[in-house]
C-alpha cells in the first residue's frame, strides 16, 4: 500500500461520525454475530491492518495505531481499547493510544487511564489475561476493582506487547455495556496485531533512544572539555554547573558529588544541585551513618549502586530504605569514583517523584564524567598530583572531543534524514540482501550511482545488526585531502608530523566493536589501500608516529559509484583489496529503474518540506507526476528531493508547481558513458516491444541487430528478462 493510500484510508476512517450506529455485544448476539464470528472477521482484516506498518515512517506510527485500535474495537463490538507503554528508562505503564466508542455511559480519556498494579505485573511478566466479570478479579486486588468501577468496565482482556523478549507495553480491550465470556481464540486472534504494535513501538523507541544517547554524549563531551586548563578557583563553580546540566538531562531532583573519608568511615557532600522546591541535605551530614549498607557496598566492596526503585533494597538495608523514604527518594544511583590512591568520591543522582531504569551504558559514561570531576578536585587539593591530573583530563578531553565532533556531524546528518521508501521489486531485492547479511560480520560492498541512497542501505544493515546499539562511524574518502586521509582513518600521535599538536584517535579505533562505513572507497589513495587491506585481514594497525599495534574488531561496509572491476584493470584499485571488500556485493538500483517508487518518494518529500516551511500543498497534477516518472533522473533520489524542495518553495497555492530541468522534456540523455546511453536505449526499445526480442515487431528488428547479438549485449549490460512478470514490468 502506497503512503498516499495509507493517508487517504486514515483520513476516511477519522472523518466518520463518532455517533455511528454501534452494535453492542447483546445486539450482536441477537443478530447471530457471536464473538467467535467477529473474531473470524478480525482475523480476515488482520493482514489489511498490518500492511501499512511495513513501509510507514516513524512519524506515522502513532496515527496508524489509533486507526488500528478503532478498527479492532468496532469489529469486535467493544467499548474501549487502548495501548499503554513503559516509558523510556521508567517502570510505570502509561496510556499512549486510546479509543472509546461514542455514547458510552462511562466516558473516559487517555489521561483518565491509570493501569492497576495488578495488571501492570501481569503485562510485565508477559502474561495474557482475561476478566469476564468483575467478580473474577482477585478479592485482595482493591485497586483493580476500583478501576473497573470508576470506568464502568464489565469485561477486560489484555495482551503484552513483547519484542525480542522485552515487554514494551500492553494492549487492553474492554466492554462497558455487558459482561462477556472471552474465548481462548481471542488471544491467538489479537496476538499478530499485538506483535505488530510491539515492533512499531520498538522502532520508534530505538530512534528516540539513539537521539537521547547522542544528546547525552554531546553533553558529556562539552562539559568535560571545559575542565581543560581550568583555574583552581573555577573548579567548584564548574562542577556545580555540570551537575545542574546532568540533573536536568535525566529530569532528576538532586545531583551531587560526595567525598569519602575511609579513615573515619565518613562521607560528606562537597558539591550538589537541587531542583526547585527540593529540600537540601546539610553538607555537614555524615551520609555513611544514614546509609550504612550503601557505604559497605561502595567503599569496601568497590561496587556502584543503581536502584530503579528503593523497594529493591535487600532486608539488611532497612536503615538505608528508611533514610531514602525520609528524603522522599524513589530511585537513585551512586557511582564510586576513584582518584589517586586513597581519596574516593561518589557521584549521586536521585529522583524524588519517578522511578527510573539505569542502563549500564549511562552508568559507565557517568562514571567517566564523574572521574573528570574527581580529578579536577584532586588537582585543586594536591599540588603534587597537578601534572598527572592535568594529563588525564587532557587525554580524556581529546578523546571526548573526537567523539563529540563525530557525533555532532552524525546528528546534523540525521536531521532531515530520509527513510528507505519504496515497494518496487528492485528495492525489495536490495532490502532482502541487506536483511540476509545484517546478522553477520561479513564485509559488504554497496555499489550504485550518485544519489541512490547507498548510505541509507549501509545504515539499514547496521541497524539490523548486533551492533545496532552502537554508533556507525562514517568516513567519506572523497572529501578528505590525501594528506589527511591516513591520520583520519588510523589516528596520529602528538608530533607525528608538522602541525600535529595533539594526539588523535582514528575512525577505525572509534569503530571498534561497531560498524565503519567507507563511502566512495574508490577515491582512497593506492598507498593507503595496502594498509586498509591489513586492517581487513588482520584487524590491526598503528597510529601515525607510534610503533604500538592497535587491534580492532568491526564490521566494514564500503560504497562506491564507480566500476571497481575497471579500476582494478587500469591499476587504480588493488585487486586483493577488491576481493576482500567484495564478500557480499549489493547493487543499489538507480531511480529510473524503479519509477513505481517515485510517487511515494514525492509525497514523502512533499510532506517533509511542507512541515518545515509551514505550507499546505494537497495536490499534484497527474501530468506532473507522469513527467517525473518519465524523467531520467541522473542525480537519482537526491535530485528528486532537491526538485521537490524547489517546487515547495515556489508553490503558493494548494497544488504543487513542479519545474523539471529544461532538457527533460526533450529526451536528452544525461548518461555519463556510452555504455549507459546504450543501456537506456535498449531498455526504451524493450518497453516499446513489451519485452519481445525476436519477430517482425521485436526489439532486434528495431535496433537492426541479430537476436542472438542483442541477447549477448543485454547480458553484458546487465539487462535480464527472467520471466513473463518481468517482461510485463518493462512494458509498463
Amino acid at each position: 500500500m502506497k503512503l498516499s493510500e495509507v493517508k487517504q484510508r486514515r483520513d476516511h476512517i477519522a472523518s466518520e461520525s463518532h455517533n455511528k450506529q454501534r452494535v453492542s455485544p447483546e445486539n450482536a448476539a441477537s443478530k447471530g454475530t457471536s464473538l467467535s464470528s467477529r473474531l473470524d472477521d478480525l482475523r480476515r482484516k488482520t493482514l489489511e491492518l498490518m500492511g501499512p506498518y511495513l513501509t510507514m515512517s516513524i512519524d506515522q506510527i502513532d496515527s496508524e495505531i489509533s486507526v488500528s485500535l478503532r478498527t479492532i474495537a468496532e469489529t469486535l463490538c467493544l467499548d474501549r481499547c487502548f495501548l499503554a507503554q513503559f516509558p523510556l528508562s521508567q517502570k510505570s505503564l502509561v496510556c499512549t493510544h486510546f479509543y472509546e466508542t461514542a455514547g458510552s455511559k462511562h466516558s473516559l480519556t487517555s489521561s483518565d487511564i491509570s493501569v492497576p498494579r495488578w495488571l501492570v505485573r501481569k503485562i510485565e511478566s508477559g502474561q495474557c489475561t482475561s476478566v469476564s466479570k468483575m467478580d473474577d478479579l482477585p478479592k485482595d486486588e482493591r485497586e483493580a476493582r476500583e478501576y473497573f468501577t470508576r470506568g464502568g468496565t464489565q469485561s477486560q482482556v489484555a495482551l503484552p506487547l513483547e519484542i525480542d523478549g522485552e515487554v514494551v507495553g500492553g494492549m487492553v480491550l474492554e466492554t462497558t455495556h455487558a459482561a462477556i465470556e472471552w474465548p481462548d481464540a481471542v488471544f491467538s486472534t489479537l496476538k499478530p496485531m499485538a506483535d505488530v504494535f510491539a515492533l512499531s513501538i520498538q522502532r520508534k523507541r530505538k530512534k528516540l533512544e539513539y537521539s537521547e544517547r547522542m544528546r547525552f554524549e554531546i553533553l558529556l563531551a562539552n562539559l568535560t572539555a571545559r575542565f581543560v586548563q581550568l583555574e583552581a578557583d573555577e573548579v567548584d563553580e564548574q562542577i556545580e554547573h555540570s551537575l545542574e546540566k546532568i540533573g536536568e538531562f535525566f529530569q532528576a531532583d538532586r545531583c551531587g558529588i560526595h567525598v569519602v573519608y575511609t579513615d573515619r568511615e565518613d562521607i560528606r557532600i562537597s558539591h550538589d544541585w537541587y531542583d526547585k522546591g527540593i529540600k537540601k541535605v546539610p553538607k555537614d551530614t555524615n551520609i555513611a551513618l544514614l546509609f550504612p549498607w550503601s557505604y559497605e557496598r561502595l567503599v569496601r566492596d568497590r561496587q556502584s549502586i543503581s536502584l530503579s526503585n528503593i523497594c529493591d533494597l535487600p532486608p539488611e538495608a532497612w536503615k538505608d530504605l528508611a533514610s531514602y523514604k525520609a528524603m522522599g527518594v524513589r530511585s537513585s544511583i551512586n557511582i564510586l569514583l576513584s582518584s589517586g590512591k586513597s581519596i574516593f568520591h561518589v557521584f549521586a543522582l536521585n529522583n524524588i517523584n519517578t522511578e527510573r531504569l539505569w542502563s549500564t551504558e549511562y552508568v559507565s559514561r557517568l562514571r567517566l564524567v564523574g572521574e573528570v570531576f574527581a580529578n579536577a578536585l584532586t588537582r585543586k587539593q594536591a599540588e603534587v598530583e597537578l601534572k598527572k591530573s592535568y594529563k588525564e583530563i587532557r587525554n580524556l578531553k581529546d578523546r571526548l572531543q573526537d567523539e563529540a565532533e563525530f557525533l555532532r556531524s552524525e546528528i546534523r546528518s540525521c536531521h532531515g534524514s530520509e527513510e528507505i521508501i519504496g515497494q518496487s521489486r528492485a528495492l525489495s531485492m536490495v532490502m532482502t540482501q541487506a536483511a540476509q547479511v545484517a546478522p553477520t560480520d561479513s564485509t559488504v560492498l554497496i555499489s550504485g550511482e550518485t544519489g541512490t541512497g547507498k548510505e541509507l542501505i549501509a545504515r539499514a544493515i547496521h541497524d539490523m545488526s548486533a551492533h545496532r546499539d552502537k554508533i556507525m562511524v562514517k568516513v567519506n574518502c572523497a572529501s578528505l585531502p590525501p594528506t589527511l586521509v591516513e591520520s583520519e582513518l588510523f589516528g596520529r600521535e602528538k608530533g607525528a608530523y608538522t602541525g600535529a599538536l595533539t594526539r588523535q584517535i582514528g575512525r577505525f579505533e572509534m569503530a571498534d566493536g561497531s560498524t565503519i562505513f567507507l563511502d566512495e572507497i574508490a577515491e582512497l589513495p593506492l598507498e593507503l589501500q595496502a594498509k586498509l587491506l591489513r586492517v581487513l585481514q588482520e584487524g590491526e594497525f598503528e597510529r601515525l608516529g607510534s610503533p604500538k599495534t592497535i587491534k580492532v574488531h568491526m564490521r566494514v561496509i564500503a560504497a562506491t559509484n564507480r566500476n571497481l572491476i575497471e579500476a582494478v584493470k587500469t591499476g587504480k584499485f588493488r585487486q586483493d583489496l577488491f576481493y576482500r571488500l567484495n564478500v557480499f556485493p549489493i547493487a543499489v538500483p538507480p531511480l529510473r529503474e524503479r519509477i513505481e517508487d517515485i510517487p511515494m518518494l514525492v509525497w514523502a518529500f512533499l510532506n517533509n518540506f511542507c512541515d518545515k516551511m509551514g505550507k499546505q500543498i494537497l495536490k499534484i497534477e497527474k501530468r506532473d507526476m507522469e513527467a517525473l516518472q518519465r524523467y531520467s533522473w541522473p542525480g537519482n533520489v537526491r535530485e528528486l528531493r532537491n526538485i521537490i524542495e524547489h517546487a515547495v518553495i515556489i508553490s503558493s497555492g494548494s497544488t504543487l508547481v513542479i519545474k523539471l530541468p529544461q532538457d527533460a522534456e526533450k529526451g536528452i540523455s544525461w548518461a555519463k558513458t556510452l555504455e549507459e546511453v546504450e543501456y537506456r536505449h535498449i531498455m526504451d526499445v524493450l518497453r516499446h516491444t513489451a519485452g519481445r526480442i525476436k519477430g517482425v515487431s521485436g526489439a532486434a528488428r528495431i535496433l537492426g541487430m541479430i537476436p542472438s547479438t542483442l541477447t549477448s549485449r543485454m547480458k553484458k549490460l546487465g539487462i535480464r528478462l527472467h520471466d513473463e512478470k518481468e517482461k510485463g514490468e518493462i512494458s509498463s
